[in-house]
């Protein structure tokens, strides 16, 4: 107790230096390397235990159905836990100091709304720990059980990873634009990998798992809806035509041969029975 109280401080490491914390803040007791390594071993291990289930027991997905398998599962977990651990908290953040607590202090060197219970993230954060985390776990489902509810799902929960994510990092940008007010500490650390390249993940994966979900209706229409089918049977029709007339037509070159090889065995003939 008396090592907690020595780490309480007015001063703390975040920008803008004026900001209003959510409580007292207490300096971190992990370093950062331990807190990200674990961090990271952590989501390995659930990875790998999901990707082991996948495996024994839905040998037949595909590649690609498999690492989308993982993504669901991972992006779930984060969402439901460690988001939620935010929303739970999010009142005494600054004073937090067990692990989840640590690494959002971490991470907030990177994005310092969340040490202050910001009315947007405090609202995009809530959605997302409510709706898209436990719709993940169910894509991670439909998926394996090739529900025809699948793509429906995928497409919305990815839909909804892209809109609030583009959201966060536009009005973090747009209020350093608009009021010079920024965020992030100066190091480079904080602002490209911690705040650009972790959140970049949620741009470029669940776009490409949109992509998938697309593609895959518009094959559905292709084969399904009346008009798409007519006009790939007519398509079809056509192009089978295209190849009987080009198989049926003859070079003159060809049909000459043809002709004279055809004269020659019957004077052959001829002069074998006479």
């Amino acid at each position: 107790m008396s090592s907690y109280f020595s780490r309480m401080t007015s001063y703390h490491p975040y920008h803008p230096v004026d900001i209003n914390l959510s409580g007292k803040y207490v300096e971190n007791s992990f370093s950062p390397s331990i807190l990200v390594v674990t961090f990271g071993t952590t989501w390995a291990l659930v990875l790998g235990a999901t990707l082991f289930a996948v495996r024994r027991f839905y040998p037949r997905l595909s590649i690609k159905d498999q690492g989308l398998v993982l993504w669901f599962i991972l992006t779930g977990s984060i969402h439901i836990f460690f988001e939620g651990y935010f929303v739970y908290n999010h009142a005494r953040m600054a004073s937090r100091t067990d692990f989840f607590g640590q690494l959002w202090k971490e991470y907030a060197l990177s994005d310092s709304r969340y040490m202050s219970s910001d009315s947007f993230l405090l609202t995009i954060e809530t959605w997302t720990v409510i709706l898209w985390g436990p719709l993940s776990y169910l894509t991670a489902v439909y998926i394996t059980q090739n529900s025809q509810f699948r793509h429906t799902v995928q497409a919305l929960v990815s839909t909804g990873e892209l809109y609030g994510n583009l959201l966060y990092l536009g009005t973090s940008l747009l209020d350093e634009y608009t009021t010079g007010k920024r965020y992030y500490r100066p190091e480079p650390l904080y602002f490209w990998v911690y705040f650009v390249l972790m959140n970049s993940i949620w741009l470029f994966v669940p776009g490409f798992a949109l992509y998938d979900s697309v593609m895959a209706s518009a094959r559905s229409f292709e084969y399904s809806d009346p008009p798409y089918a007519a006009k790939r049977t007519r398509k079809a029709k056509d192009d089978g035509g295209k190849k009987e007339k080009e198989y049926r037509k003859v070079p003159a070159s060809q049909e000459s041969d043809t002709r004279s090889r055809r004269g020659k065995a019957k004077s052959y003939n001829d002069d074998y029975s006479g």
